[in-house]
């Protein structure tokens, strides 16, 4: 007779938990850290949460790079 294995699978959400800790860590471990963007996919929509923007020209840069590279990984 074969014996029932317990299969523990982590929640789906579970890789965007620990990233976001990740950032959440190096923002508390730099003081300098002043700035954040953060687009979550929920479901079919995208929320989105920022701090105060200072250089809207260098996040509009930042996320064309962004863009690049997700564009490159679907390759």
């Amino acid at each position: 007779m074969a014996t029932v294995t317990e299969i523990k699978r982590e929640p789906r959400n579970q890789e965007t938990i620990n990233t976001l800790e990740e950032a959440l860590r190096m923002v508390r471990d730099n003081p300098d850290a002043s700035e954040v963007f953060v687009l979550a996919k929920i479901g079919d929509d995208y929320h989105r949460l920022s701090s105060g923007i200072t250089d809207l020209m260098q996040l509009v840069a930042t996320l064309e790079l962004a863009k690049f590279d997700a564009l490159n990984r679907m390759t």
